[in-house]
């Protein structure tokens, strides 16, 4: 394959499948793609495919979705990579724990991997975090998105689970206005019909599943973690605390190319439960202005907020 033959193939991809393709001038990007390919070849007499790299992510960029972006071969690699077991810190990126006031608390940052271990490793430990938490006396639950910049949120999903319940918690819609569910049902979650992260065993299920559920949000809440954001929003017992998110409530879906990097392209937008599409920063029930330094400090005004809230209801 010639470096023409990849940005053809970069092109094929981005044309039919990104969320811009109605309204970015591909004749335009293309143009400036060829026209630095040229300027390389002129410069380098030969050019590899990896040459093309720096062209590949222009083009991303151009698209103006601010969400799309490239991975090397190499990354990729690591991605998809099993996890040994001492790597379990780099898996759990969540922490709990259970507040005097009969309140369970969860703050979770992102999940990174791509790995079928990995993934359901996190999930099991979730969900047995919550387990160990929950209890007849508790009053209601927070959990905290706030320092939650995203990465695979199936995982995320499926550790949350027991606070979603079965059955659709959201939608993606793509460029053809096409929507694709996406659910939580008996410890599994996926889209449509397809499963994609799964607990390795029984699934749990909280001793009170109407307790209040207080989300946390701030400008750091991004892409998977506008997923999970979006999956309790217009849930009953559900409400959101704190600033707006990043703004990328957008879905990206890998294409592996002929080298074994991968293009995450955002094809979609995400839908709540009830139809209201987002698409760019999504607005807590109310705002609450804080510092990151706060976060789970005692002088947190955000789960001080949280706290009365679920103390009321």
């Amino acid at each position: 394959m010639t470096p023409k033959d990849y940005l053809d193939e970069v092109f094929k991809i981005v044309e039919e499948h990104s969320i811009r393709r109605d309204s970015v001038d591909f004749n335009a990007i293309k143009k400036d793609a060829y026209a630095r390919l040229e300027e390389y070849t002129r410069l380098k007499n030969k050019v590899s495919i990896e040459d093309c790299y720096p062209i590949l992510k222009i083009i991303l960029i151009d698209l103006g979705d601010r969400h799309s972006f490239f991975m090397p071969k190499e990354q990729v690699e690591k991605w998809q990579t099993t996890s040994k077991s001492s790597d379990i810190n780099k898996i759990i990126t969540f922490d709990s724990k259970y507040f005097n006031q009969g309140i369970g608390y969860i703050h979770m940052k992102g999940f990174g991997s791509g790995d079928s271990i990995s993934i359901q490793q996190y999930a099991d430990s979730l969900q047995n975090q919550i387990k160990s938490i929950d209890n007849e006396n508790l009053k209601g639950w927070i959990i905290d998105l706030r320092e939650n910049k995203g990465g695979n949120c199936w995982p995320m999903l499926t550790g949350l689970g027991p606070f979603l319940g079965n059955g659709i918690c959201g939608y993606f819609i793509d460029n053809k206005q096409k929507k694709s569910s996406w659910f939580y049902r008996d410890g599994e979650s996926g889209i449509d019909s397809m499963i994609i992260a799964k607990v390795s065993k029984r699934p749990y299920h909280l001793i009170n599943d109407l307790n209040p559920i207080a989300i946390l949000t701030g400008h750091q809440t991004a892409s998977s973690g506008e997923v999970v954001v979006t999956a309790f929003h217009n849930k009953s017992n559900a409400r959101s605390f704190g600033e707006p998110t990043r703004g990328l409530s957008t879905g990206n879906a890998n294409y592996t190319l002929s080298d074994g990097s991968m293009i995450f392209l955002t094809r979609s937008i995400y839908s709540d439960r009830e139809g209201n599409v987002f698409g760019g920063k999504i607005e807590p029930d109310e705002i609450i202005k804080f510092s990151y330094q706060s976060i789970g400090q005692p002088d947190d005004p955000v789960i001080k907020k949280a706290m009365e809230w679920i103390n009321e209801n």
